[in-house]
């Protein structure tokens, strides 16, 4: 006797993503605005509560987080689930994917309905989504970390010395202080740094430092 097998087949559930903001009215809009699918659950949650496993992705207010906290909690975050941020503007994107690469997805403020449905459905499955310009930039991150490390032998000691401070998040003026050196001289050293490393901006330079010296 035949079988009906459809009557058994098994509905998939809806993924389960959280949106982490401490902007009540920001987290209803965006779940009006990206609409009830049939495959997305979606939960929001302020960044303080962020601490349940249960979620397959998570959303990330990046205005709903102080600035000094951010890369505590990505961290936190990441060892439960991916991570995408939205409500990033290009500036802050390029500034977070030079320092946190691990990131799974940026979704721009101006970013479509449409957009933020590809993009999920693709970070659900596993894979990365990023606008054109920010994988641009870690692909030239990329091929400097395969660049011969003697470029790091050409930094003088006082470079590397400044490009340390620099990377614990000292301003010019702060490094110029601790070394009793001039703002105008540590310009003029992080120029060269640039210079010599290929960086666009001191935090690409930090990046590349720390990944070839195994700096922490």
């Amino acid at each position: 006797m035949d079988t009906d097998l459809s009557c058994n087949a098994v509905t998939p559930l809806p993924k389960a993503v959280t949106l982490l903001t401490s902007n009540a009215l920001l987290g209803q809009l965006f779940r009006h605005f990206l609409g009830n699918g049939a495959e997305l659950q979606l939960a929001l949650l302020s960044p303080d509560e962020a601490d349940s496993p249960e979620t397959a992705l998570w959303l990330l207010d990046v205005g709903s987080v102080d600035a000094l906290q951010l890369s505590p909690l990505l961290e936190r975050l990441l060892a439960l689930a991916p991570v995408a941020l939205v409500n990033v503007s290009q500036a802050q994107a390029e500034q977070l994917v030079e320092k946190h690469p691990w990131i799974n997805g940026f979704f721009y403020s101006h970013a479509t309905r449409e957009q933020l449905l590809a993009g999920i459905a693709v970070l659900l499955k596993g894979g990365v989504w990023m606008p054109r310009d920010l994988m641009e930039l870690l692909l030239r991150q990329l091929r400097r970390l395969r660049e011969p490390t003697e470029t790091m032998a050409e930094l003088t000691l006082r470079e590397q010395e400044i490009l340390c401070l620099v990377g614990k998040g000292l301003s010019n003026a702060e490094v110029a202080e601790q070394l009793c050196l001039s703002p105008h001289t540590v310009k003029s050293h992080i120029h060269n740094v640039l210079g010599k490393l290929g960086a666009s901006n001191r935090a690409e330079a930090v990046f590349l430092l720390r990944a070839r010296l195994g700096w922490d």
